[in-house]
């Protein structure tokens, strides 16, 4: 009888965990953005004082644009990369797209393909104006 209360106490155990890592794993929504503009990412860009030997080799295969984007009160920059010189149609200037936000990364829904991956590289929150009305909420 022991045995048998021991084995549903942990199968029990077990359960509850299983579905709070299922809540916690499920994708976020995705929200509405606005592309602000696109910019070929410049690799070779050099901070005044540092020793150029420390920065690491640019990959000459590699193409990446910076894709600003404003999604409620900010606006994000994440870092498209990719094998050819070539970049979706929904990161055109004034272009609504659906997007997903992690802490590091934007995950952008492109029709008819895969979801794609941004790398965060800065974002600017605005703290003044109608955000002020949306924080005080």
């Amino acid at each position: 009888m022991k045995i048998v209360l021991l084995l549903s106490v942990i199968l029990a155990g077990t359960l509850f965990v299983l579905s709070a890592d299922a809540k916690q794993s499920q994708p976020k929504p995705y929200l509405e953005g606005t592309v602000v503009r696109v910019d070929k990412h410049q690799a070779n860009e050099r901070v005044p004082g540092e020793n150029p030997s420390d920065a690491p080799l640019a990959d000459p295969a590699v193409f990446s644009y910076d894709v600003a984007v404003h999604v409620n009160c900010g606006t994000y920059v994440g870092r498209y990369q990719s094998w050819y010189d070539y970049v979706p149609s929904v990161f055109k200037t004034n272009q609504k797209i659906q997007l997903r936000l992690t802490r590091s990364t934007m995950y952008v829904n492109v029709p008819n393909e895969k979801e794609v991956e941004l790398n965060i590289v800065s974002k600017h929150i605005e703290r003044s104006g109608p955000c002020d009305q949306l924080a005080s909420r």
